[in-house]
């Protein structure tokens, strides 16, 4: 009787974890190939086809600093069918500043999605031309405050540079111009072509042009050192307390049900643990947060980040509105 009981108690969870992709899911990646959230989505994807015999399409829908793909996904049906890589300071607070195309404003919150896992976090870079003098955190800080410069700076990157015209009090004029591109591939291309003085893109995106000596990586703009670039300092080292790194993570719109949110979680945790992806993480400058891959834990973290942001936020709001 007790064992009866105890298989009936366990039914319930057992269902939960029984939902299984019947078709394609789609995958809306809101920014231009060669983005971090196409890196790690893509690497992760083909574990989890390899595992499980599910299928994904990639759709890059880039534009606004990433809010048209986000507002995409937004309205995708909460069946499990569609997901997507977000960077968190893109969600978490820069979203919240960008203008999509015919003047239409987002219409989505954190609150509208689900984060099934972390997936990856990782300095942003601050890169510059090689034959640029300015090789140093403390030199950049110091070109930027004194020097003509141009910026490159998009997404959750750009919340990098707001920090710093924030803890600088800078303002943006003739001298101190930021430069709106669709993704981060294309600053990059911006400044190894000699078009832009300086880019904040994600160390990922920089790392394949820095080896080969296309560009510079005069900062990184947090913590930990990264040991695959020896010599590199931080900007906290100009800027004691300077911290706010990338970090992207999975995820699906609200309301999609337990077991697809159960079944994203396990598949996709499982896969951040294989040779293959450990590998890749490692030649691409990413690290993993194994206390962010459960859904509650992470939002909770997203939270207290949002929270953290707002001020920056609201003193770029009152900048773009006067």
């Amino acid at each position: 009787m007790k064992r009866l009981l105890a298989i009936l108690l366990l039914a319930p969870m057992l269902a939960l974890a029984q939902w299984y992709p019947t078709r394609p899911i789609e995958a809306i990646l809101a920014w231009t190939p060669g983005s971090v959230n196409e890196l790690t989505f893509r690497v992760l994807a083909r574990e989890v086809e390899q595992n499980t015999g599910a299928k994904f399409i990639v759709i890059n829908k880039p534009g606004a600093g990433g809010v048209l793909g986000t507002e995409e996904l937004s309205k995708r049906p909460a069946d499990g069918y569609a997901v997507t890589v977000v960077s968190v300071p893109g969600i978490g607070a820069m979203d919240k500043i960008q203008v999509p195309e015919f003047g239409k404003g987002r219409s989505y919150t954190t609150d509208s999605f689900i984060y099934p896992t972390h997936v990856a976090q990782s300095p942003f870079a601050v890169i510059a031309h090689p034959s640029d003098t300015v090789k140093t955190p403390k030199q950049f800080v110091e070109a930027i405050k004194t020097e003509k410069a141009t910026i490159a700076a998009v997404g959750g990157a750009r919340l990098v540079y707001e920090a710093l015209v924030d803890r600088l009090k800078l303002t943006e004029d003739q001298r101190l111009v930021r430069v709106e591109h669709k993704g981060p591939v294309d600053s990059l291309n911006d400044v190894a072509g000699g078009h832009v003085r300086f880019a904040i893109i994600p160390s990922v995106v920089a790392n394949s042009f820095y080896q080969a000596g296309k560009v510079n990586i005069v900062a990184l703009s947090g913590p930990p050192p990264m040991r695959q670039l020896p010599g590199t300092g931080l900007l906290g080292d100009a800027l004691p307390g300077f911290d706010i790194s990338g970090a992207w993570a999975l995820m699906i719109p609200a309301g999609s049900p337990p077991e697809v949110v159960a079944w994203y979680q396990k598949e996709f945790t499982k896969a951040l643990k294989s040779d293959a992806v450990k590998t890749v993480y490692y030649d691409n400058l990413l690290l993993e947060r194994t206390d962010l891959q459960n859904p509650d834990a992470f939002k909770t973290w997203l939270k207290a980040r949002e929270k953290q942001w707002q001020p920056l936020v609201d003193n770029v709001l009152i900048k773009i509105n006067k």
